[in-house]
């Protein structure tokens, strides 16, 4: 059968036309596997922020402690939201327990509290993202105070130790800070954590 000219432009421009709509299915496919990459590295860095701020913020509290009550830093260096019943006493009443807690601003006060929580579930469940969700407030900083309504794809848990305790005299003078931060993709069908911690220490006892 002989092929005409015309069926011979016909077939050499759909031969064209297929291969510029793989070489564009190809450049679009590399671009959104870019732009996944891109937000997935902006969220990891923004959780290792919001991870290392909120372990600093606890240092801050210590070092709060630090300053009122000087006169019995062993027993209030780590007493739970500036109680000044923690001086010259050696119970756990005061102190601030092993245990789940996020961080609050005291905004009258300009500073710090720790708040505990009920839930210790894990991030896939909804009361879990309900108790620990991060916020960023009219400032643009991340806060997990409720009174702010912007909320980005994030929990954070603070989870406090005293991992000596109760097998030698430096029980209560050592605690171990974990700071978990996980985000997920807005459907919820997968999630990240990351965790960091640290050893901080009453090194002001007296």
């Amino acid at each position: 059968m002989k092929i005409t000219k015309a069926w011979s432009t016909i077939v050499e421009v759909m031969i064209s036309l297929l291969i510029i709509s793989t070489w564009v299915i190809w450049i679009y496919n590399i671009y959104i596997k870019s732009q996944n990459l891109s937000q997935s590295t902006e969220n990891r860095v923004k959780a290792l922020s919001i991870a290392r701020e909120w372990i600093e913020v606890i240092q801050n509290i210590r070092d709060t402690n630090w300053i009122p009550f000087s006169a019995d830093t062993k027993n209030c260096w780590n007493t739970l939201n500036y109680n000044i019943n923690c001086i010259w006493n050696a119970t756990t009443t005061w102190k601030i327990w092993s245990w789940y807690y996020i961080i609050e601003k005291d905004v009258t006060n300009n500073r710090w509290l720790l708040t505990k929580k009920t839930t210790t579930w894990e991030y896939d469940s909804s009361s879990y993202r309900t108790e620990y969700k991060v916020f960023i407030d009219d400032d643009w900083f991340y806060t997990q105070s409720w009174w702010n309504l912007f909320l980005p794809r994030f929990t954070r848990q603070i989870i406090i130790s005293y991992p000596y305790w109760p097998y030698n005299d430096a029980r209560d003078q050592k605690m171990l800070i974990k700071s978990l931060v996980s985000r997920s993709d807005s459907s919820k069908k997968w999630f990240s954590s990351i965790e960091l911690e640290e050893m901080l220490t009453n090194w002001k006892e007296n």
